[in-house]
């Protein structure tokens, strides 16, 4: 069964965060003056367990989607996050399980486990390669190098084309943005550069530090010929070129949005639905997954959901040249 929105956008994609807690405190989503020792994280009973993301997520494979992905916080302190992986690959239907980390838990143990357990995809999120800004960006101990051997870890543990994301911020990281090219030369791995996004409303977003599309590209043709290439998938949110060491690919949603194609619903830690990243209206799936209602009882209640949607937030924001910032959720609480 496949079901389309208000814009005839089709159902094919679920990205969930599995806990609402991070090791990093970045300061683009979780900066540490509001995620400090008197922020209150949700307790055990108030997440979703494994198996009710697995019900659910059975549900909506019949729906249309194909592909997960997992997010957090930082996924990796779910404990056993690789039995939800196996469990979501034997739902018929699902094509793709891949998750977003920032890799420094990505021991050569757990790397092994998620790869055995059929994870198909890493993306990996790493912001500079200079360990003074790398602290001073996410707010933690570890160092660039940390990162990395997590990456290698992931290699050896069979995992290709890793992708590399970015968040690039004006006078913050922009210069780190060729020599995370140049770093990643011919190692397979993909590197995103994301523009600066309005996500939440604690990062101090403010669009004179948004290094846009046209900016990254400028910076990289300087060095390197560079060449476009297709979308893999027709509701991909990268833009992708190709240079003299593989491939990167931008993500600019505040210059160049993409909700046209977007088949992407959010479901958080907590069982909340959101039908778009800047959502303000989310649909409480926890509720009926903890209920005595039938699979067939929330499957048809999200029919309605997704057939009632017309979030178009990042290509409404802008009025009259000036971007309207509403209230929304937080990159932590959503997953990105």
């Amino acid at each position: 069964m496949n079901i389309t929105d208000k814009f005839s956008r089709k159902l094919r994609d679920i990205r969930i965060s599995v806990t609402d807690k991070c090791n990093f405190r970045c300061t683009y989503c979780m900066p540490k003056e509001i995620y400090n020792s008197d922020y209150k994280f949700f307790r055990k009973t108030e997440i979703l367990s494994f198996e009710e993301i697995v019900r659910l997520v059975g549900v909506l494979a019949e729906l249309g989607v194909k592909k997960v992905r997992l997010t957090g916080g930082e996924p990796l302190l779910r404990n056993n996050i690789h039995l939800l992986i196996s469990s979501l690959k034997s739902i018929d239907g699902i094509t793709d399980i891949s998750l977003t980390t920032n890799g420094v838990l990505l021991s050569k143990k757990k790397a092994q486990l998620l790869r055995d357990s059929g994870l198909d995809r890493l993306t990996i999120s790493l912001d500079t390669l200079d360990p003074k800004r790398f602290k001073e960006i996410s707010g933690s101990l570890h160092s660039p190098s940390d990162v990395l051997q997590g990456i290698n870890n992931a290699k050896d543990a069979g995992f290709s084309n890793i992708k590399i994301n970015m968040v690039v911020k004006k006078g913050v990281n922009d210069i780190d943005v060729i020599p995370m090219l140049e770093n990643f030369k011919d190692t397979n791995c993909i590197i995103r550069f994301i523009e600066f996004m309005d996500v939440g409303n604690v990062n101090s977003w403010n669009l004179a530090d948004v290094i846009s599309l046209e900016d990254i590209l400028k910076a990289i043709s300087e060095k390197y010929h560079i060449k476009p290439l297709e979308k893999n998938y027709s509701s991909e949110v990268a833009k992708r070129w190709s240079y003299s060491g593989g491939e990167f690919g931008v993500i600019s949603s505040i210059s160049n949005p993409f909700c046209g194609d977007c088949s992407r619903v959010r479901l958080t830690a907590e069982g909340k639905l959101f039908t778009c990243l800047f959502g303000d209206k989310p649909h409480n799936i926890k509720d009926m997954l903890r209920s005595s209602d039938s699979d067939d009882t929330i499957r048809d209640n999200f029919v309605k959901i997704w057939e009632n949607r017309d979030d178009k937030y990042s290509e409404n924001r802008v009025n009259n040249g000036e971007y309207k910032v509403i209230k929304k959720a937080e990159m932590s609480y959503i997953g990105g």
